[in-house]
């Protein structure tokens, strides 16, 4: 009620009364306790109170801004800030399962469009599936990793001066294994799809990798994207092809 007597004392000052205003003012004032402050009994029931003939309403913006000050953020944005909780839990849970927990937990979650939703401890980036694509790819990375994703993104020839690795223990989305830019297989390409779970690695000097297989079909590590700037070794957790 403290709360509620301070905010009528410097918000309410003669003012030409808006219904529009008063609308979007008194559902945050009722919540707060304060509907004996704003009214008046009358013998038909209840009236805005007034000041020497003025009505005690502000402009909402003068009112929300400074309500919103005074509260939490989930009294002021109710359900609306819950949702965005509850979207934010889920798509740390949905990232951590990229990676065995015992890293996962502790890694940075990012959503898909950069923005950091957990800030973590051990250097690791996790993301969750992202929606706009077939199969699951949420991925946990380190930082070569995530760097690697950015250059290849802008289309950059990425620099990769330590050893990168990164889990994918959800699956992926279906790729080519030769073109990291096809969008749709075409004759002939080794089509990488319902790939389960399974380790990429970034190795600094990709003329190492040259003694490995390219085909995806081996049952084993191939060489993803050989001959391009973003060759990286695929490591199979689950069967692949799957048995």
């Amino acid at each position: 009620m403290l709360l509620c007597a301070r905010l009528c004392r410097i918000l309410f000052k003669p003012v030409v009364q808006v219904p529009r205003v008063f609308s979007v003012a008194l559902p945050i004032l009722v919540r707060l306790g304060c509907r004996a402050l704003v009214f008046r009994p009358d013998e038909e029931g209840e009236v805005p109170m007034r000041r020497e003939g003025s009505s005690m309403i502000v402009p909402a913006g003068v009112l929300i801004m400074a309500v919103t000050a005074a509260l939490s953020p989930s009294l002021v944005f109710g359900e609306g800030g819950a949702r965005r909780d509850a979207v934010r839990q889920a798509e740390s849970k949905e990232a951590e399962r990229a990676a065995p927990s015992s890293l996962s937990k502790h890694a940075t979650i990012m959503s898909r469009d950069g923005q950091v939703v957990r800030q973590g401890s051990n250097g690791w980036t996790c993301m969750p599936d992202n929606p706009g694509t077939p199969g699951t790819d949420s991925i946990c990375m380190n930082e070569p990793w995530l760097d690697f994703m950015e250059a290849m993104k802008n289309k950059k020839n990425p620099v990769i001066a330590q050893v990168g690795i990164a889990y994918m223990l959800q699956g992926d989305r279906p790729v080519s294994n030769t073109d990291p830019y096809a969008t749709e297989p075409k004759p002939g390409d080794d089509w990488v799809d319902r790939l389960g779970a399974h380790i990429m690695v970034l190795v600094p000097g990709v003329e190492t990798l040259k003694s490995l297989p390219t085909n995806s079909k081996t049952g084993g590590p191939w060489v993803m994207w050989a001959g391009t700037p973003y060759a990286h070794l695929m490591i199979p957790i689950d069967s692949y092809p799957s048995q």
